[in-house]
Parts: C-alpha cells; structure tokens; sequence
C-alpha cells in the first residue's frame, strides 16, 4: 500500500465546476486541511461530488474518506478517475462507509495513473445535508518515480514509499535524513546521483504575470468578455485571483480562481464567463492578482 499523500490547497476549488451544491458558510477546501475540524457541507442529502486536480499525474491505489460524527456522515458512494477535467469518468470502486468512531474510512484498489478525481457520494445515514471532514489519496507522485529513474536512482523506490516518501516535496525535506543514514536508502554508489537528484528540485517560483491574451477593450455592459488569459514563468500551477474594485473604494471582491497550468515552455491561466457590469473598467496585472477597477 502507498502511505497516503500530503494534499495540497489547489487540488480543487470552491466553484461549481468542482462540486455540488455547498453550504454557503462552507468550502470544499476544508476537505484537503483535517487540522482545524472544519467540514464541506453539501445542501444535498444525495448525489453529492467533488472533483480533484491532482495538477499531474500519480498513481493512486487508496483513499480515505473522513465523515461527521451524525447522520450527514457519507455512507455509499463511489471513485472515479479520468484523463481530463470534464471527463469521461470510469469508475474504479464502489464504496460504503459503515459507522465508526470518528468515521474515517481507508479504501483500496489496483494502482492506477491520473490526474483527475471525482468523488461521488450518493447517500448518508439520514441527515439532511451530507458532511465530509477530509477527503485524501494514497499513492505516490509520478515525477518521483521518473525523476529515480532519470538518475538511476529506481531501486530505491520501495524503500522511500516503506519510510513515508512518496513525493518531491517530502524527497527534498528528509534529504539530510537520507544523505546521513544512506545504509537505509540508498546503495553505496548512490550519494552522488541522488545529491544530484535533490539539487535540481528547486521548486520554480512565480517572477512575473503578464498579458498572454488581452482581454477585450469593449464590450457591451452585461455582456461576457472573450476569453483572456495570463502567462508566467514555466511549470507553475499558482492560483491567480480576479478582482474587482471600484474606484474611491477600499474594498476587493474575489470574483474568480483560476490556476496556472504548465504548457509548452510556460504557465497559462484562462479566464472565461467575466460579465461586464455597466461601468467602465481598467484592468491591472500584478504579482498573482489580476485587478478590475471600475469607473461609475
């Protein structure tokens, strides 16, 4: 069994492109962070869903599914994967929940490769809405595993997963542990390949964001804009915000989220279904934020 993988906030979004309908006063986020207790409710008492973009690919043989201590508490459902964001889907297993202390639930199944994940929960024990604490995968990331192989480095593979690495980002924070108990990890002959290895982990970092498609200079008021998007630096998934603010008005509002995607040398971030309100705007780039100030 893989150890279960560390998850990450823009595994998916508070929008109704990634899950069903949520309780105003909760976020789909809160299943990726178990520490503070928070919960997603979905206002449905069946036939809720979520769906996780993993950003690439991993093999993924598990999940564990942390329910409510009432009768919101998931019971029936199942896991479907897929290749692309709207699918297809294909079901990998049908699962049921039964009550527990805590209702934490691990699942199991072949191995497989993929970047999305739906979850689709179709009943609960009762309750009126249905209430999941934490949602996560088991399974190792798929750039680990080619980036041991591009360093000859694949042997070791089984021995990381036994002691908890099962990704990058855990790879490069016990690279000391490693280096210093190498008898544990790695051959003889390997310090150098994998000092080599970790050396070029350095994760990219977000330089700059500029224009990659401009969005339009005119439009009719209540009408949606084409399309526009942004780029930045290569192999960022950063999530970039569309802001509004109006003019002699100290308040932002969050209007949209949208995340970098890694393609062909560089990072876009597309932004469709933006209506023009009846206002002029002028339209700022900065950092990781795109700003809409508007002129009554």
């Amino acid at each position: 069994v893989h150890p279960l993988l560390r998850s990450h906030p823009n595994w998916t979004l508070d929008s109704e492109e990634f899950r069903s309908n949520t309780d105003i006063n909760s976020s789909v986020q809160n299943l990726l962070d178990t520490s503070n207790g928070t919960f997603w409710c979905c206002t449905q008492n069946k036939d809720a869903w979520v769906i996780f973009d993993l950003k690439h690919q991993f093999n993924i043989s598990g999940m564990r599914i942390i329910g409510c201590e009432n009768q919101s508490t998931p019971k029936t459902g199942h896991i479907d994967v897929s290749n692309a964001f709207n699918g297809p889907w294909l079901k990998v297993k049908d699962f049921t929940c039964p009550l527990s202390q805590a209702n934490k639930n691990d699942l199991f199944f072949a191995p497989l490769k993929t970047r999305f994940i739906r979850v689709f929960i179709s009943d609960n024990y009762g309750g009126n809405d249905i209430r999941i604490q934490g949602i996560g995968f088991y399974g190792v990331d798929m750039r680990l595993v080619n980036a041991l192989r591009e360093y000859g480095l694949e042997r070791s593979l089984q021995t990381l997963l036994a002691n908890g690495i099962n990704d990058l980002e855990t790879l490069d924070e016990k690279r000391d542990e490693i280096l210093n108990s190498s008898d544990k990890y790695l051959d003889v002959n390997d310090h150098f390949q994998f000092i080599r290895l970790t050396d070029s982990l350095r994760a990219p970092t977000l330089t700059f964001l500029e224009w990659f498609n401009p969005p339009q200079s005119m439009v009719i008021a209540g009408e949606k804009l084409q399309t526009f998007s942004a780029a930045s630096d290569e192999g960022l998934t950063n999530r970039v915000q569309l802001e509004e603010k109006l003019e002699n008005n100290t308040n932002i509002r969050t209007v949209l989220l949208r995340d970098l995607e890694p393609i062909q040398g560089r990072s876009l971030v597309d932004f469709p279904d933006y209506v023009i309100n009846d206002r002029s705007y002028s339209i700022q780039i900065f950092n990781s934020i795109i700003i809409f100030n508007s002129f009554l």
